[in-house]
């Protein structure tokens, strides 16, 4: 997972080839902490169809009111520079998966 800060180019995000997911956490938060090697692993799986990006909340704050990440940990889908969901609270593989594929058109068509 690349991660980003306030000083990244929100560009980047806009101009992403493939779809994104993005992890919002805290250093101090054990949930977040937690859903690390999850997503580590998922991106493993599907690091070809979509990016994955982590952005830590305390030098993230722009990113985040973008957003409109209120709680952590957050993940978000982003396709063609829009957030198309959003999730709250930590979750299995199984969960995070269900929930890409739900999310991401282009996921769909590979079940």
């Amino acid at each position: 997972m690349k991660a980003i800060t306030d000083t990244s180019l929100v560009s980047e995000l806009e101009s992403a080839k493939l779809p994104i997911v993005m992890k919002f956490e805290a250093k101090w938060c054990q949930p977040c902490k937690a859903m690390t090697p999850i997503l580590l692993d998922i991106e493993k799986e599907y690091g070809n169809r979509v990016q994955f990006f982590t952005a830590n909340v305390e030098h993230c704050n722009l990113i985040a009111q973008r957003y409109q990440v209120t709680q952590i940990p957050a993940i978000i889908a982003i396709d063609k520079g829009i957030m198309i969901a959003k999730r709250h609270g930590s979750a299995s593989k199984a969960e995070i998966v269900q929930w890409m594929v739900q999310s991401v058109p282009s996921l769909r068509n590979d079940r």
